[in-house]
Order: structure tokens, then C-alpha cells, then sequence
């Protein structure tokens, strides 16, 4: 009884002294309202403006350098700014992109809520990734999910890149996701679910709209 007690006043310690979680995830496909052509990955310190050019108004200005779990910076509260996935500890902080320019400025969605945008450059070009690119970049590192609130209609494994094929399983619980080529919309996923046996066939990644029907699975990494 006494060891009991002593380890459920460190738990309380523990929940009281660590600083709260700032991590955001796209687990839903509501999170992600307006998808553009891609994502940017924002630099630790940032500005946005107005337009595409250095003279233009700042908007707003961010700095998270050394941020780690903590939620406010600059007196911005980073849960209400809509990054599709922000993992300040891994350097990862991504927007979405609607358009950009030869030059190295990339229009990006500051709210996916309202849809308000701004301009910001980066003088990166590894920075920016279609969603072909960073299901390649990021999801063979972690995996891939499919978000929560996907229909059961679309969690389906088919033996070729066509809805008309043959349906080879029905994913229900899948515990871990993995790839090996994108063609098209079509990614050819290994799938492994509760019973932990793998099973292999094409999904359906990407709709004909440009939205997501999953995601990679950064949630891995924490």
C-alpha cells in the first residue's frame, strides 16, 4: 500500500512539473481544410506578408528557436495557428501551400478555418513538398495512417490501381501501414493489422479533388 502511494504522488509530480504537449497532428481529414498543391515546412523564425515581396507589410513574425513542448510563442498561441503537423522538437512545422513563385515565396494557409493566407519566404527549395513527395520523404520513415474519420467504404485493399478490381480486404483495425510506390492516386500498401499478419494490396492515398485520405504517420516518432 505504501509503495502504491509513493508512486501515485509521483505521477501527479510528473503531470504537474512537465510542461504541456505542443505537438499537433492531422489525424482527421477536417483538419486539413484547404490542401493547396502541397506543404511548406516552416523555418524557426519566420515572417509573413502581405505580398510577395520584401517591402510588403508583415502580417505576422514567429520565432520558436529552441521551443520545445512549450505551446506560446511571441504571444501567439501555436495550438490556434493551423499547422498541419507541429512537432517543434523534430523541427517540423508544416503549412499548407495554394501557390508559389519562382523566387522563392510560397503563399501559404494561415487558418484552415477562414482560409486566411499570407506570403512567406524561404530560401530552400528541400523546404516545400508536393504530397506525392512528402508521403515519400516522411511517410517511409514512419509509415502512414488513414485518418479517423475516413468511411469504411474507402479502407479497402485492392489488387490493382482501379476501384473495379478486385477487392482483396477490408481494413478495419489497421495497426501499422507501410509502402513501397505511388502510382498516380494509388499507393501499394503492406498492411498490417491486429493479428499482426501482413497483407498487401493498392490503396486509394489520394481523391480526384486533391484531398487526403491518409497521412504519414508522424505520431510514430513521439
Amino acid at each position: 500500500m505504501k509503495n502504491f502511494i509513493v508512486f501515485l504522488i509521483f505521477t501527479i509530480f510528473l503531470l504537474f512539473v512537465q510542461p504541456a504537449r505542443a505537438d499537433i497532428l492531422a489525424l482527421s481529414s477536417k483538419n486539413i481544410k484547404y490542401y493547396g498543391i502541397g506543404v511548406l515546412n516552416i523555418p524557426k523564425n519566420y515572417k509573413v506578408h502581405q505580398y510577395p515581396y520584401p517591402e510588403s507589410k508583415i502580417i505576422r513574425e514567429v520565432n520558436y528557436e529552441g521551443l520545445k513542448k512549450s505551446a506560446i510563442v511571441n504571444s501567439i498561441d501555436m495550438r490556434k495557428v493551423s499547422y498541419v503537423t507541429y512537432i517543434p522538437s523534430e523541427n517540423i512545422a508544416l503549412l499548407t501551400v495554394e501557390a508559389s513563385t519562382p523566387t522563392g515565396w510560397y503563399n501559404v494557409y494561415l487558418n484552415q478555418e477562414t482560409g486566411e493566407t499570407g506570403w512567406i519566404y524561404v530560401n530552400d527549395n528541400s523546404a516545400f513538398y508536393t504530397y506525392k513527395s512528402l508521403f515519400y520523404t516522411f511517410g517511409k520513415k514512419y509509415g502512414i495512417r488513414m485518418f479517423n474519420d475516413l468511411n469504411k467504404e474507402k479502407k479497402i485493399l485492392y489488387a490493382k490501381q482501379s476501384f473495379d478490381s478486385q477487392q482483396l480486404e477490408q481494413l478495419s483495425y489497421p495497426k501499422h501501414i507501410s509502402f513501397t510506390v505511388i502510382r498516380g492516386n494509388w499507393l501499394l500498401a503492406t498492411v498490417s493489422d491486429m493479428t499482426k499478419q501482413a497483407k498487401v494490396g493498392w490503396f486509394n492515398w489520394r481523391n480526384d479533388d486533391g484531398t487526403l485520405n491518409m497521412f504519414p504517420n508522424f505520431k510514430e516518432q513521439m
